[in-house]
């Protein structure tokens, strides 16, 4: 399935690319945010079918922490990045400068700083994208999430389905001196040709 923004179509094999720079970008924001120097480990992108994608994120009965967002401009679409708790909580223990495992729940400021991390890391990746294809893609403010993987999921993709036959998943895996993490981004773009 191709996807069509302005002028511009965009295949899987593009999409990989732009999707390459845009989650680089994306981390490099993140670093400056936490203070920290990440760097990409290992990043798979994956075109997947609307039926088989809530399985994408982890087994369907895991509990996953997300961070959900909007975006719309020349295209609209859906971002979902997701954690495993004990690593969403390790993030907000770096942001906050707390030692190691003092975050073991989301309250309000967890959430806020939760939050904060999804508006860092959306319009980062989305306006890499976006310089690229000389397009404006703008974020929603971010929606934090906790449950299970597959209710999160299909609760994504419910609505992703009316516009969308696939989405593209991006598995990625970053580390500090000390620290590797590891989550997933759904990205569900609904890029439409303007007139």
């Amino acid at each position: 399935m191709s996807i069509e923004t302005i002028d511009t179509t965009i295949t899987l094999a593009s999409w990989t690319k732009l999707a390459k720079l845009g989650s680089t970008t994306a981390v490099s924001g993140l670093s400056q945010m936490l203070n920290k120097d990440f760097a990409i480990t290992a990043l798979d992108i994956e075109e997947v079918s609307m039926r088989n994608a809530s399985g994408m994120i982890r087994t369907p009965d895991a509990t996953v922490i997300g961070i959900y967002l909007l975006f719309s401009g020349h295209a609209s679409g859906q971002i979902l990045l997701t954690f495993d708790p004990k690593i969403a909580y390790e993030l907000v223990d770096m942001a906050l400068d707390l030692p190691a495992r003092s975050t073991v729940q989301l309250g309000e400021m967890e959430r806020s700083v939760l939050g904060e991390m999804g508006n860092i890391v959306g319009a980062f990746f989305l306006n890499s994208v976006a310089d690229c294809v000389g397009s404006r893609l703008m974020p929603s403010p971010p929606v934090i999430v906790q449950g299970p993987a597959g209710a999160i999921a299909g609760a994504v993709l419910a609505k992703a389905s009316k516009t969308s036959e696939s989405l593209f998943v991006i598995k990625l895996k970053f580390h500090s001196a000390t620290k590797e993490i590891e989550g997933h981004f759904l990205v569900l773009p609904s890029f439409e040709k303007k007139s």
